[in-house]
């Protein structure tokens, strides 16, 4: 229990947390009616979930200032890329948008998420703050969850004085499941969220092209906020098959992850007006992956143009081959 009463983060209906830091293991202790649940090590919480990890690189470079998409060469194979930024990301990453903490009754379950980056601390700390949390907000709304309280999570002895912001909100009973994984073939996959030619701070400008700093990725608070409403009505009206959030690792990323637990794969076609390597690596905010069944395609389709939200039909899924633009990227089996 938290020996402060100011340690206690009071979430409703219920349940509380409390932000244990002055150990070797910082964690989060769960409580629901005062009586412990679970204790969840800050450590277990990252991996858990999309957070994007940054490590140090004597072989990074600057990028030019101001920063420009122009200044960086387009790769000359794009599955080259792909390979890479793979190998890369799945050392970290495991497939899920937030973790759930539930009870044996008609209590809601208790969400948490988290977000953060340090490459976007680049221009100023407040910008650092403001991307981790619309990460954390992104990642607890593929959950159909209402959020209810943000809190900082302490810097690991192990890692790098980054912002981490966590987001605690509350899932009734009733809300239908939905996580990353695309379901069975044929499925149509869209994208939601504005399409832009940006690679700033990106796993691909600084892996692939070895330049840092950059400035933050694109971000829109106001498009977001709209967006994240819309998901919520849609998933509570079970229309959505799928949905992923796309942070790390860009489109291509959240795609390849959604493929992997059924191991199917996917028929997309990239945006003509935007560069091939931005629009598939770029890691704009604000963004979501999601599948429908042919069933409630037509509805989910219907509630996005009725909302005015931004919708981009990418493709579909497959059997397990791995294609964009007509050109094939290999089969799941390959990224697993």
């Amino acid at each position: 229990m938290a020996t402060k009463k100011r340690d206690i983060i009071d979430i409703g209906d219920g349940w509380a947390c409390a932000l244990h830091t002055k150990n070797q293991c910082p964690s989060i202790q769960c409580f629901f009616c005062d009586t412990p649940i679970r204790e969840i090590p800050i450590s277990t919480l990252i991996e858990s979930v999309p957070f994007n990890h940054s490590k140090n690189n004597s072989e990074i470079s600057p990028a030019n200032d101001p920063f420009s998409i122009v200044q960086i060469p387009e790769p000359k194979s794009l599955i080259k890329v792909a390979s890479l930024l793979h190998a890369v990301i799945r050392k970290t990453a495991l497939n899920v948008n937030a973790y759930v903490v539930s009870i044996d009754n008609e209590a809601p379950s208790l969400v948490i998420s988290v977000g953060g980056n340090s490459r976007h601390q680049y221009q100023n700390a407040e910008i650092g703050n403001m991307t981790a949390t619309t990460e954390a907000a992104q990642n607890m709304a593929c959950t159909g969850a209402t959020p209810v309280a943000f809190f900082k999570l302490p810097i690991l002895s192990n890692g790098e004085n980054q912002p981490i912001m966590g987001l605690l909100g509350l899932l009734p009973k009733a809300t239908p499941c939905t996580n990353i994984a695309f379901k069975r073939k044929g499925e149509m996959i869209y994208l939601l969220g504005r399409s832009v030619e940006d690679i700033s701070s990106s796993e691909y400008l600084y892996s692939f092209h070895h330049i840092h700093p950059s400035p933050a990725p694109y971000i829109n608070s106001q498009e977001q906020n709209r967006l994240q409403t819309v998901l919520f009505e849609a998933i509570n009206n079970n229309l959505i098959s799928s949905i992923h959030s796309i942070t790390r690792g860009g489109i291509f990323t959240s795609l390849i992850e959604s493929s992997i637990p059924n191991q199917l794969g996917f028929d997309v076609t990239t945006d003509v007006e935007i560069r091939e390597d931005a629009f598939l690596f770029g890691e704009a905010l604000g963004r979501y992956i999601v599948s429908t069944s042919e069933e409630k395609d037509a509805s989910f389709v219907d509630m996005m143009t009725q909302n005015k939200i931004q919708i981009t039909t990418l493709g579909h899924t497959t059997r397990g081959e791995i294609r964009i633009d007509d050109i094939s990227f290999g089969f799941i089996s390959d990224f697993t």
